[in-house]
């Protein structure tokens, strides 16, 4: 059994005791019956609103923006590993909290939903997951097993040298300058070799991260990462924003590359990765600068995440698309064939909408006392599947002997 818009039309004109549209049209039906079916979410918040959505976490990237991935997302109800390594119920906690656990490396798995600058994250801490192995520590020019260079040929890089008073990991960062007339190809290329390292465990899904820091980001359009044998034969993948999808911005900047969106050249060899190139790309108004940092590269094995949600899309159209509002008699309610005796309730709340549009105050209530009946004992059957903030005590500047990102 199924229920579409129209059958809440027809339940609705019974309520209000008037089928024609002589007083309330067909688009007022269905905006009222659009507002009594989010007043039904916001009172129910259980599991016939669930969603979900598989999110793959790579170790040291802790913020995901989930805003286009989960359009319709409301509030989280779960966050779970493949069966075989469920072992731990993920707690949900506040942003903050959540923020002094990775500062202070906590090993608990947890998660915490941030709303900040019109945006929408899943902030996650999960250490007990898959592979991460260091490609660079950038600690010096004749670190990790080669020599780091600039490219003063084809690029604008210039004056690389080890940088010990600022830097995100181990006992150094690599700093570099821009020298802009040097080339006329807009951007800063850092290259070099590394010990050689057998990454077949990460081909074509592994994720490389990395820090730079951009002492003024207002060019820089993007950064290029090259891995491979040598310089003719190597992947490479280009990053327009930051590891949590964000703009590049002044300061130090954390990027991701998933190796699954790579352009493969010639023939490297996945098991003998020794060669490096790291581009900074920025358009023809970038000037001379000073002060640019690089640290810190890793891969990361990605665990692919179940994050259990809440949907705000009161239904969908007959394409399956969200509708966060109903424009047809053949829309299709949420709870459609999953609890179709939603719909006394929803309908009974839009008559009491539709009873005061019409100043029949009466009515209204009536409509209004049957919704909340109706509402009652479904919130007796069926609990709500929102998971709140943890509020947790906890020994402060504890650390776990992880590494930090």
């Amino acid at each position: 059994m199924a229920v579409l818009v129209s059958d809440l039309v027809t339940q609705l004109d019974t309520n209000f005791r008037d089928s024609s549209t002589n007083s309330i049209s067909a688009a007022e039906r269905r905006q009222a019956l659009t507002e009594a079916t989010v007043w039904l979410m916001e009172n129910t918040l259980n599991d016939h609103m669930i969603n979900t959505y598989s999110l793959n976490y790579a170790y040291g990237v802790f913020y995901y923006k989930i805003n286009s991935a989960i359009a319709d997302f409301l509030e989280p109800s779960d966050l779970r590993r493949a069966e075989d390594k469920h072992t731990m119920a993920a707690t949900r906690k506040s942003p903050r909290e959540l923020a002094e656990d990775i500062a202070n490396e906590s090993s608990e798995f947890a998660f915490a939903i941030e709303r900040k600058d019109g945006n929408t994250y899943a902030v996650i801490n999960l250490t007990d997951s898959e592979n991460i192995q260091q490609i660079a520590t950038f600690d010096s020019t004749t670190s990790d097993g080669g020599t780091w260079a600039a490219d003063t040929t084809n690029s604008d890089a210039t004056n690389v040298a080890a940088n010990t008073d600022t830097y995100k990991q181990g006992a150094g960062s690599l700093s570099f300058d821009l020298d802009v007339s040097q080339s006329g190809n807009n951007r800063a290329t850092i290259s070099g070799t590394t010990s050689s390292f057998d990454l077949s465990a990460y081909l074509d899904h592994g994720y490389f991260i990395f820090w730079m820091y951009i002492p003024d980001s207002t060019y820089t359009s993007s950064v290029t990462l090259y891995w491979g044998s040598d310089s003719s034969n190597y992947w490479s993948v280009t990053a327009t924003t930051d590891a949590e999808g964000n703009a590049i911005a002044d300061g130090w900047n954390k990027f991701s590359f998933a190796w699954a969106d790579a352009t493969k050249t010639s023939s490297p060899d996945e098991s003998a990765i020794d060669y490096i190139r790291i581009d900074l790309n920025y358009t023809g108004s970038q000037g001379d600068d000073t002060g640019y940092l690089i640290d810190d590269l890793m891969i990361s094995e990605p665990e692919t995440l179940t994050f259990y949600y809440l949907t705000q899309a009161i239904g969908t159209d007959t394409n399956g698309t969200n509708l966060y509002a109903y424009a047809a008699t053949t829309d299709i309610p949420y709870f459609s064939g999953v609890y179709d005796n939603y719909k006394f309730a929803v309908c009974h709340k839009a008559a009491e909408i539709l009873f005061r549009a019409v100043g029949l105050q009466q009515d209204a209530d009536y409509e209004l006392m049957k919704a909340n009946e109706s509402l009652k004992s479904k919130k007796e059957i069926f609990p709500t599947s929102a998971v709140k903030e943890a509020k947790s005590f906890k020994v402060k500047q504890l650390n776990f002997n992880r590494r930090k990102y």
